[in-house]
């Protein structure tokens, strides 16, 4: 059942805040990183101020998610996330997964993916990833490595949704 799931990968979700970076080459690193390929649920942190979210320039990449359209659409809506850790704000939730998995999809939020619907972070001017952090739950076993909570993939939206429900929608989610 969905709802049951929800209290199991918010204990998960609490204990993670995970620095974002890049690699010597360039490459996107996530500090305790998931194991590629693998479905679940991700959150992703920001210190940046709503100010500076609403003015900042994003990425012009084919449907990258507008953070400053979006940012200035929900400013102070009631039912928009608050979450805090740590002085960082979260900013965006989603699904992963997979064939692309958790690491994939969050790949595709710092440096962009054609096509898809992420934020681009990396192609913005909000660029900086030491103000970004990152917290996951991974659902379906990978081979030897166990899930952080055990569930069925196909209850991942209602999980989704009710997460939302009860925390408020993240600013910069578009659906």
């Amino acid at each position: 059942m969905p709802r049951d799931i929800l209290p199991l990968i918010e204990a998960i979700r609490t204990t993670r805040l995970l620095s974002v970076s890049r690699s010597d080459n360039g490459h996107i690193q996530f500090e305790g990183a998931p194991p590629t390929k693998v479905s679940g649920f991700y959150w992703i942190y920001t210190d940046y101020s709503l100010d500076e979210l609403e003015t900042c320039t994003p990425s012009t990449a084919k449907n990258a998610i507008d953070i400053a359209r979006l940012a200035k659409l929900h400013r102070d809506l009631p039912n928009v996330c608050s979450i805090q850790k740590q002085g960082f704000r979260l900013v965006y939730n989603g699904i992963a997964g997979q064939s692309l998995g958790i690491r994939g999809r969050l790949g595709q939020h710092f440096n962009g993916g054609e096509g898809t619907g992420a934020l681009h972070i990396g192609r913005s001017s909000l660029k900086d990833l030491n103000r970004w952090r990152v917290s996951y739950a991974t659902i379906c076993p990978k081979g030897t490595i166990a899930p952080d909570v055990a569930s069925d993939y196909r209850h991942a939206k209602s999980v989704e949704r009710i997460w939302r429900l009860q925390h408020g929608w993240p600013l910069l989610c578009t659906s």
